[in-house]
């Protein structure tokens, strides 16, 4: 796994009630459009809302899920321009690098489009940073590409918490 910064790592365990909310809808986006560390992070902020623990992992994880919908579109105009030759034009002259248009398998990709992006960040300790940027370099929807990666997200942050919540259930 992927050292996180002390300074992050410290933000989530630190930050609770709204600011908590605010602290994951931004990790989240930074790790959709920039940062290589594990979204599954999020879950161990303390939000201490008031609220029972099923409401607040609720709400935990819809602005995790926003946060990540708002970075896979930072991602998807990224990758937009990457596809425009942005990438190809600046880079195309040398010879070891190869267009990032023909280094994913696209493929596959346009099989599955939205579907296939839902089910990749759905997957519990997959890079979504790299699952993001490789469906980004299609023509997408913006509206579809968001929601696949909300849903995705939703998905994912679930199944890690009702695997930590079963596991801690058995000791």
């Amino acid at each position: 796994m992927i050292p996180v910064p002390e300074v992050i790592e410290a933000l989530i365990h630190e930050v609770t009630g709204p600011m908590g909310l605010l602290v994951a809808a931004v990790y989240s986006l930074l790790v959709a459009a920039v940062l290589p560390f594990p979204g599954e992070l999020v879950l161990a902020i303390p939000l201490d809302l008031g609220f029972d623990p099923l409401t607040e992992l609720a709400l935990l994880v819809v602005a995790s899920s926003a946060g990540k919908a708002v970075g896979s579109l930072v991602a998807l105009r990224v990758g937009n321009g990457a596809r425009t030759g942005v990438f190809d034009r600046l880079f195309g002259q040398l010879p070891t690098v190869v267009s990032l248009q023909n280094a994913v398998p696209t493929d596959l990709m346009t099989r599955y489009g939205y579907l296939g992006l839902g089910v990749g960040l759905a997957i519990p300790f997959l890079p979504d940073t790299a699952i993001i940027y490789a469906f980004s370099v299609l023509e997408m929807n913006y509206a579809k590409f968001a929601v696949a990666a909300f849903l995705g997200t939703v998905v994912r942050l679930l199944a890690v918490a009702g695997i930590v919540g079963g596991a801690m259930a058995l000791t």
